[in-house]
């Protein structure tokens, strides 16, 4: 087994690995936050909130409302009840009561409104629960999906580890020191195939000489660009 070919078998082993942690990662942080669920609830409170501020501005519509009416009875009971004689009182008291009944209609159609938005916030109450509640649906499931993949990438990951370390303990220090090195510096990728004469980690052709080299059994060449350890078969 040659020590490029060493190299190649340790870097596909370390990419396999990668990608399942990497995935694990994503796994765990979905787990832990579901970005659309979160929004849901959210979305849920804000429509309660608005919900209990328009109920509020009713029922305060609804007293104001009973409280003209009943300043419209007085007056009206003032007019029709004998008590007021004198025909200048008597006639500052129907227009009060007219003033009275225009107001009256102002705050009715206030009230009106307030009805009006009630039931609409209502409305979106009942439509952000429902949204609620559909990606409640969706993230148990989600999660359920998530667990079942989580336990197969941690089952599959243990073996591809040990695999690692056997593939790593084939070389000596000095070149897995350099791998190691090289993979921080290159992204997780520290060795590159040659494909049509180039290197496949940053796609520079490469000289005859150095295209010679790379075939060697037992040498470690690196491209002149990238750095990358290179793998010709």
């Amino acid at each position: 087994m040659s020590l490029p070919f060493k190299l190649q078998r340790l870097q596909m082993i370390d990419s396999q690995c990668d990608r399942e942690s990497a995935r694990l990662a994503e796994i765990e942080a979905s787990l832990a936050e579901d970005v659309r669920l979160k929004q849901a609830r959210t979305a849920e409170i804000v429509a309660n909130e608005k919900l209990a501020a328009v109920r509020k501005a009713l029922k305060r519509a609804e007293e104001v409302v009973q409280e003209q009416r009943i300043k419209i009875e007085t007056n009206e009971a003032s007019l029709y009840g004998g008590r007021v004689s004198n025909p200048k009182e008597l006639q500052d008291i129907q227009k009060e009561i007219a003033a009275l009944k225009r107001y009256l209609a102002v705050l009715e159609d206030r009230q009106l409104d307030e009805m009006m938005a009630y039931e609409e916030a209502e409305t979106g109450l009942r439509q952000a629960q429902l949204e609620l509640a559909a990606e409640q649906n969706r993230f148990e499931k989600q999660t359920e999906n998530l667990l079942k993949e989580q336990k197969e990438l941690a089952a599959s990951l243990e073996p591809h580890q040990s695999e690692r370390q056997a593939a790593a303990a084939a070389l000596d220090a000095e070149t897995l020191e350099l791998y190691t090195h090289l993979r921080k510096q290159r992204r997780g990728v520290a060795v590159a195939r040659v494909i049509e004469k180039a290197c496949s980690g940053c796609g520079s052709k490469l000289n005859a000489t150095l295209l010679q080299a790379a075939f060697l059994p037992n040498q470690v060449v690196r491209c002149e660009t990238c750095g990358r350890i290179l793998y010709a078969v």
